[in-house]
């Protein structure tokens, strides 16, 4: 009999019901629930807007009371560090009262909302970067959490090919030091040389994307060699703050997901889906065949399944629903065909 954890998939008209009905079905992966001290939900509030970029509060209740059905007193906590708000100069808690996460702490006993925007202790996690090997900084407190649920949105994506659960823990990174995930800034060295978008006013990009059409901002960044390096760097940068910020728990809430030019300005996609599994690789696997992606397409999971071995994403022992009857083929990110080349040269 296999040893391998198992996932789950359902497909339902009711958001909570399809992430409890997940949970249910790898409940037996879930016992080191019970023992936990700290567990630590971390939502993706990317965006300001639209609203279907950010998780659903619904899809967080539901995690919550599945958990408080196995850990009824254990504290829990919803942590975020929104990059969208920090380029607008917003703090997270501006997110967190609009899409009304405030009502968690008063629903659920031994709940509470956390930002981590002005964390001063960090750990350090190297990166590759256009100019050089360098470091971003992740918060410490992630190691105040010894249960990490990573409760994410399928998406599409500007540099990474499609984001999932494990990416969605670059939230765990300071607010300052995201942009570095994506290969195209200098390090947090006091002599680490420059690039141009280092010398851009911080959100510069992201406001050019609100103002600008977006096949004006995807032509531009075809053209942009530093992007065309870039590509083949996120994918190793995001393999090494995942071993950082690794989740116990991978919770995929797809009742809407994006297509498009991800993961911020792209469309919405009624999918009414929900993925789990507490093999982070496998629940994102599943996410990227959900959207119409291989997951070998995506380099992140294939460096993690092939390279690091932290997991594996066949579709052994997934239980629920026929992915074959819900998967659909999403339109992909403008840059894709860029995107592509994340594939490093093999030398000699």
């Amino acid at each position: 009999m296999s040893n391998k954890k198992k996932a789950s998939l359902t497909r339902g008209e009711d958001r909570k019901e399809n992430i409890t009905k997940c949970l249910s079905l790898i409940r037996e992966d879930l016992g080191p629930v019970s023992n936990a001290k700290n567990i630590l939900i971390k939502p993706n509030l990317v965006a300001l807007k639209p609203d279907f970029a950010n998780t659903h509060v619904e899809a967080i209740e539901a995690v919550i009371e599945f958990i408080r059905d196995i850990a009824p007193d254990t504290p829990i906590t919803v942590g975020e560090s929104s990059a969208s708000a920090f380029y607008r100069g917003l703090p997270t808690t501006k997110v967190f009262e609009d899409y009304d996460y405030y009502r968690l702490e008063k629903k659920y006993k031994n709940v509470s909302l956390t930002d981590f925007d002005n964390d001063k202790d960090v750990i350090e996690s190297p990166i590759h970067s256009v100019v050089g090997d360098t470091h971003l900084r992740i918060t410490k407190r992630i190691e105040e959490f010894d249960y990490r649920i990573s409760l994410a949105i399928p998406k599409t994506h500007n540099f990474a090919v499609a984001t999932f659960g494990i990416k969605n823990m670059a939230g765990l990174v300071l607010r300052q030091d995201m942009a570095m995930i994506h290969g195209m800034k200098g390090g947090i060295e006091v002599d680490a040389p420059k690039t141009l978008l280092d010398k851009l006013p911080p959100g510069t990009v992201s406001r050019a994307r609100r103002t600008l059409p977006n096949w004006l901002i995807n032509f531009l960044f075809s053209q942009y060699p530093t992007y065309r390096r870039s590509v083949k760097m996120i994918h190793r940068n995001i393999v090494e703050f995942a071993k950082r910020t690794w989740p116990d728990l991978v919770v995929l809430d797809g009742f809407v997901c994006m297509e498009g030019d991800g993961p911020v300005d792209g469309s919405a996609v009624m999918m009414k889906a929900a993925i789990a599994s507490a093999d982070p690789v496998k629940a994102d696997g599943i996410g990227a065949r959900l959207i119409g992606f291989e997951p070998e397409e995506v380099g992140y999971l294939y460096y993690l399944q092939n390279e690091e071995k932290m997991g594996e994403y066949s579709l052994d022992n997934l239980a629920g629903d026929d992915l074959n009857q819900i998967k659909k083929n999403f339109r992909r990110h403008g840059t894709y065909d860029i995107q592509c080349q994340w594939r490093e040269k093999r030398r000699g």
